[in-house]
């Protein structure tokens, strides 16, 4: 069986500021500085773990911080750290209602994130928490999730549990927002070359990204819709002459 190269193309889903957003980067784990060269991530096993791994990095740093207002708790983002302004702070930090939490002190909190990721062959990508990486706080932790990128298109979207009971949540600027792995599904990974190319927002995608848009408003169970959604790409290609058309 010969080697598969596999292009993903990663284009940024904004009409305003994409220029923020910095290309996903692949993960190289830090060093090991414990005193005896013996922590964990002198482990082999770790150090494997993070092959295939890409990160996404903030571009903006924030800090959200619960208070008591008339006896009603809130979740507000804590100035001047924040770099967001708070105009569109109100806008990007969507805190789901408390009943959908798992706990009285586990917010789960949503952020956009832009980032498209598309391929002419048959992937999955997964998106997961920054395990290895230097983040300012600890106390969160990304809600996981899979989808193929061959059949569905849609940005991504940043969304965490935040453990109320350990302090204000924090990340800066260029710390890890989230992790992706790409899963190849025609042949096993190791007999796969993946490389991620920048790719035009051009009129293909668009049609692509408008199939699957605010469909979870309307239909519940959208996993149903993914082989249709596959059956519409067939004989389309989006990776070669990527052009406006």
């Amino acid at each position: 069986m010969s080697n598969l190269d596999i292009s993903i193309g990663w284009c940024i889903n904004s009409e305003s500021f994409a220029i923020a957003f910095d290309p996903p980067s692949k993960l190289i784990p830090p060093k090991d500085i414990t005193a005896n060269s013996k922590g964990f991530l002198s482990c082999p096993a770790v150090r494997k773990f993070s092959e295939g791994i890409y990160q996404v990095l903030s571009p903006f740093s924030l800090k959200l911080r619960v208070v008591e207002n008339n006896g009603q708790l809130a979740i507000v983002p804590v100035y001047p750290f924040t770099s967001l302004s708070e105009e569109i702070a109100r806008i990007f930090v969507k805190i789901e209602p408390q009943e959908t939490w798992n706990t009285n002190t586990t917010a789960v909190v949503q952020i956009p994130s832009p980032y498209v990721f598309i391929s002419d062959h048959k992937i999955l990508i997964e998106q997961f928490s920054p395990e290895l990486s230097k983040k300012s706080k600890m106390n969160w932790r990304v809600i996981p999730g899979k989808f193929d990128i061959y059949a569905w298109q849609r940005p991504l979207n940043w969304a965490f549990e935040w453990d109320l009971s350990c302090g204000d949540f924090e990340i800066r600027a260029g710390e890890p927002q989230y992790n992706i792995r790409f899963i190849p599904q025609e042949q096993p990974i190791e007999k796969c070359k993946i490389t991620l190319e920048k790719v035009e927002l051009n009129k293909s995608i668009r049609e692509r990204l408008a199939l699957t848009r605010d469909v979870a408003k309307i239909k519940r169970g959208t996993s149903q819709l993914f082989s249709k959604a596959a059956q519409l790409r067939e004989n389309k290609t989006f990776l070669k002459n990527n052009e406006d058309n």
